[in-house]
């Protein structure tokens, strides 16, 4: 079926490769609805899953009179659970995340329309909401096919500005939402606060934690020299430097660090950690990368 809307941030193509991919829950949990995936847990739905032993206080309606008739035993019919499971998309609107070409925020935006448009057909409850300082944009969570119009507008007309406030943002967040499933963070992590209280809040949530480390290829590789006025774009903080080769390589190193630092908090916290460049192929990152981190199948 085709889509309903057409998308700046995705082509038709590739949004026809997303439709063979899914969500990947590590833990099943039971959401607010019936979803269309299979849980682990035995329920009372119409797809039979195997039998077990009555014991005392089971509800008889669930009795197979049939085997009790010719084994003269209680049996139990046990069918599957269907699952609802709740995609939370983070996605970290600085004014940092402007920086690059392509920006970081591009590459956020495209990610986030792949992964909400991948719950969206996959009938999963679907949450959005960028966050700058203290503020955040939200979407309204919604499910099905039918509102990825709806995400690809939102997303199309998300702007960076303002400060970084990871930590409160985090802690706003698990607040106010209380449905465990997967929760995607999209950030280049530019804190001055650190990326420390940020991770701690999000795992208060339950939910299976991912973080893509946004950044730009000229942060990763700067092609400068010369005497520089380098200018911070959030804080407007400034500092004059004399680049040199000796200064790249030290810039290199403490960058390396940033990201090794960021992948062991992580790590030690069950959260997955993906790097990822904004001028990355895009497609490879989705259809590779998080798949081997176990976030679709």
């Amino acid at each position: 079926m085709a889509v309903s809307t057409k998308s700046k941030l995705l082509d038709a193509e590739f949004l026809r490769k997303l439709e063979r991919l899914a969500l990947v829950s590590k833990r099943a949990r039971l959401g607010v609805a019936k979803g269309e995936r299979k849980s682990r847990r035995k329920g009372s739905s119409v797809e039979f899953a195997d039998y077990r032993d009555y014991v005392q206080g089971d509800d008889l309606r669930h009795v197979d009179w049939n085997i009790v008739g010719r084994l003269n035993s209680l049996y139990l019919k046990l069918f599957e659970e269907q699952e609802d499971l709740t995609l939370h998309v983070l996605i970290d609107a600085s004014r940092s995340m402007e920086f690059g070409s392509p920006s970081k925020m591009d590459f956020a935006r495209q990610m986030a329309a792949a992964l909400g448009y991948i719950a969206l057909i996959g009938y999963d409850r679907l949450s959005v909401e960028a966050f700058r300082g203290d503020a955040a944009i939200r979407m309204r969570p919604c499910r099905g096919k039918g509102s990825a119009g709806r995400l690809f507008s939102f997303l199309e007309a998300l702007e960076a500005e303002g400060g970084t406030s990871l930590e409160e943002a985090c802690r706003s967040y698990t607040l106010r939402n209380r449905a465990k499933g997967v929760a995607v963070l999209l950030s280049d992590f530019l804190d001055p606060a650190g990326f420390e209280g940020c991770l701690r809040r999000l795992c208060v949530s339950g939910s299976d934690l991912y973080v893509i480390h946004v950044l730009s290829r000229e942060e990763v590789d700067p092609q400068i020299s010369g005497d520089l006025r380098l200018v911070d774009s959030e804080t407007e903080a400034f500092a004059e430097i004399s680049m040199s080769q000796a200064l790249l390589k030290r810039y290199r190193q403490n960058l390396a660090g940033f990201q090794e630092a960021l992948r062991r908090e992580c790590l030690a916290r069950g959260i997955v950690y993906v790097p990822a460049v904004s001028d990355m192929s895009f497609e490879r990152l989705t259809l590779d990368v998080m798949r081997q981190g176990g976030l679709l199948k």
